[in-house]
């Protein structure tokens, strides 16, 4: 995708990378994503928030350790567990892949699940292994937050064994990305004094929005993709471009 955006800017074309980020320097005008970290961050608040007071102890699945957003979601959930006196008291990390976490996911939790009081999954994969690994335990003691709208993540929170999924933004990034492309394309331009975020790849990041759903909001998942758009859209033109 790198080579063929810089085909397109040679050519007078727009690029925005939306979903993953080009790593810096980048022929993108901006990279429209998820803030992993805030996500991470969030999600294990609302996982403490679930598992009520005391210390509890909690176990963390997430994606690959090559990909850097993995270390920012690892220390995202250490601090927000260490803020709400919680423990981690493992992370099982390279499982963003069916058959690690499948392997690694049913052996921890068969070794153990006694152990462990709540699980906060980063990445989709263990997201949807860790819901069916809880349903076949048929003990709902363990509380979970995933993430992503897998079908799979959100019939187990309407069945409870999951309690809630962080959502990333796919059809802000769309919606937005598109809006921003046509605004570039028809004169507009990015403003030199930006607000953007810095992320693990780039300097030249807008945050999509994220949001936490539970079992009373399953159903209207995709209303709380579009309020984070347009919430997103409503002072896009004012913070991002400038427009002669």
């Amino acid at each position: 995708s790198v080579s063929t955006a810089e085909e397109l800017t040679s050519n007078d074309a727009t690029v925005i990378a939306a979903g993953g980020c080009f790593k810096d320097p980048s022929s993108a005008a901006f990279c429209l994503g998820t803030d992993t970290g805030n996500s991470a961050y969030i999600g294990t608040k609302e996982l403490a928030r679930i598992l009520g007071p005391g210390k509890k102890r909690i176990l963390h699945l997430t994606g690959f350790l090559v990909d850097p957003n993995t270390q920012l979601r690892i220390d995202a959930v250490k601090k927000a567990a260490e803020e709400t006196g919680n423990e981690v008291v493992q992370v099982i990390a390279d499982i963003d892949a069916p058959e690690p976490a499948e392997e690694k996911i049913n052996a921890y939790l068969a070794a153990h699940a006694s152990e462990v009081d709540g699980v906060i999954a980063t990445a989709w994969v263990p997201s949807v292994v860790a819901a069916n690994a809880l349903r076949k335990i048929g003990d709902k003691r363990i509380k979970m937050v995933g993430i992503d709208h897998d079908q799979v993540v959100l019939q187990a929170i309407k069945d409870g064994f999951v309690d809630g999924t962080m959502l990333q933004n796919p059809y802000g990034q769309a919606y937005v990305g598109s809006y921003a492309v046509n605004k570039l394309r028809s004169g507009c331009t990015v403003k030199a004094d930006a607000p953007f975020k810095t992320n693990a790849l780039t300097s030249k990041f807008i945050d999509s929005g994220t949001a936490f759903i539970d079992a009373s909001q399953v159903d209207s998942y995709v209303d709380s993709m579009r309020d984070e758009t347009k919430k997103l859209l409503e002072s896009f033109d004012a913070t991002y471009l400038s427009c002669n």
